[in-house]
């Protein structure tokens, strides 16, 4: 029984992220993502024995990433301002080394109820209950409305952030931006997206 080898392991998840991503979470087969590692099947079932066990890995993976960067920024106790700007910039980062993600995960949304479930259960994931503590005390100083909630602003958040990668091909094709064009493009809303969040939980 051959060791489990660190390198080898990140070379398989490296591969399954690039495959799901192109095909699908159901569209995809264990061989496929074999072959794109470079290594037998029988090899990447000695490191996970199933399609899903896989899958859940670079989930938890990414999860676990993106929460303790924002987790990080409201540990530091920032000004509103600069934790808004802060998790606008950590999802935009994710989001740009990873352009396939937003609409991968938007269709297995729609494949699979229990992977949805799964997610919205995740232990990892108290990033609207943090954020309520810290409106809580900028709505006593009256800066923030009163009925913006940490859920209302992360999803404000979310959504703004991933729209342009669902709709990459449309705006491409619609003002004739080639690759850099539009990652160019994408990185200038960042400061748009900040304006627009904080404007919009003012009073």
């Amino acid at each position: 029984m051959p060791k489990i080898d660190n390198d080898t392991k990140q070379k398989i998840l490296q591969a399954a992220e690039k495959v799901f991503h192109k095909n699908g979470f159901k569209g995809t087969r264990t061989t496929q993502i074999a072959e794109e590692a470079g290594i037998s099947r029988t090899m990447l079932h000695y490191y996970f024995r199933t399609k899903e066990s896989l899958f859940q890995e670079i989930l938890e993976s990414t999860l676990n990433m993106i929460f303790s960067h924002m987790k990080r920024l409201i540990g530091e106790q920032v000004d509103l301002d600069t934790l808004v700007g802060g998790i606008i910039e950590v999802v935009s980062d994710l989001f740009e080394a990873k352009p396939g993600l937003p609409s991968f995960l938007v269709n297995l949304f729609n494949e699979s109820e229990e992977l949805a479930y799964f997610l919205a259960h995740s232990q990892q994931d108290t990033i609207p209950f943090q954020l309520d503590e810290i409106l809580k005390s900028e709505k006593q100083q009256g800066t923030v409305s009163e009925d913006v909630t940490g859920e209302d602003l992360i999803m404000n958040i979310y959504g703004l952030c991933v729209m342009p990668y669902l709709t990459m091909a449309y705006i491409k094709a619609k003002e004739n931006r080639d690759e850099e064009g539009m990652k160019e493009f994408i990185r200038k809303r960042r400061s748009k997206i900040k304006a627009f969040v904080l404007n919009g939980i003012r009073p």
